[in-house]
């Protein structure tokens, strides 16, 4: 037996989880929406929709985006958004450490 948890940080509505950080994990490391969202077999408008939401709850930009031209588009993160991720990561590890101990205590 084990415990799975999913970390996901809410405001006005969920807006940041597993899902969105691989979102932007895949962004930077292929500076494009449209690769990534191909990556993760999503649609580019839903992509989209996640990061206005997360930039929206949030109140800062996660991604600065260059429009496509004869070299094509091409989006980063922003530190502020690379600031968050991390910390993200850091909590979901620390919480997942946390309910392992808890787990192991009782089972």
């Amino acid at each position: 037996m084990d415990i799975k948890i999913k970390t996901v940080i809410t405001g006005e509505e969920s807006f940041f989880g597993p899902g969105v950080y691989e979102l932007l994990k895949g962004i930077e490391d292929t500076g494009s929406i449209q690769a990534a969202s191909a990556e993760m077999r999503m649609s580019y408008t839903k992509c989209w929709r996640i990061i206005k939401r997360a930039e929206r709850e949030t109140g800062f930009a996660f991604l600065t985006r260059k429009k496509g031209g004869k070299d094509g588009g091409k989006s980063e993160l922003t530190e502020e958004g690379r600031v968050f991720m991390q910390k993200y990561i850091a909590m979901d590890a620390d919480i997942k450490a946390y309910a392992d101990k808890t787990f192991k205590k009782y089972f």
